[in-house]
């Protein structure tokens, strides 16, 4: 019975440290490469916006149209990325070829319609996953 109370009173101090203050226990296992990607993430942030505002003019009706917005969001997402030197990562290219092989045979289409699917949603991607690189490598820029 000890062994219950004093379990439930360490439970409901770490609930209360947790809820009345604003310690981030995800900062305890900072690693060098999440600190980088931050960088990554901002300017990702930014360019998705960018990317956003962009297109809000555009209303699809049909599904050509949907296909031409999604289209110019990547484009500006691109071209946005690149002028704060962040290209394509050749790792993701070389993760992403054989699973777009193996998408397009499923679903019917163009190893070239299946890796540009995979692309659009990899690069939105921009915060480190195990086993999986991601689609942005940053480039430094020359003086």
């Amino acid at each position: 019975m000890k062994y219950i109370v004093v379990a439930l009173l360490l439970l409901a101090g770490a609930w209360g440290v947790n809820y009345f203050t604003d310690f981030d226990f995800a900062t305890l296992s900072l690693q060098n490469h999440e600190v980088r990607n931050s960088a990554l993430s901002k300017a990702g942030g930014e360019c998705v916006a960018i990317s956003e505002q962009a297109t809000a003019h555009m209303q699809p009706k049909v599904e050509f149209q949907k296909m031409e917005l999604a289209g110019r969001k990547a484009n500006v997402v691109v071209r946005c990325m690149q002028d704060r030197n962040f290209f394509q990562n050749p790792a993701w290219l070389s993760y992403a070829q054989p699973i777009a092989a193996k998408n397009a045979a499923a679903q019917n289409i163009s190893p070239d319609e299946a890796l540009e699917n995979l692309k659009r949603a990899d690069m939105l991607v921009f915060e480190s996953l195990p086993n999986k690189p991601l689609y942005w490598r940053q480039v430094k820029a020359k003086p």
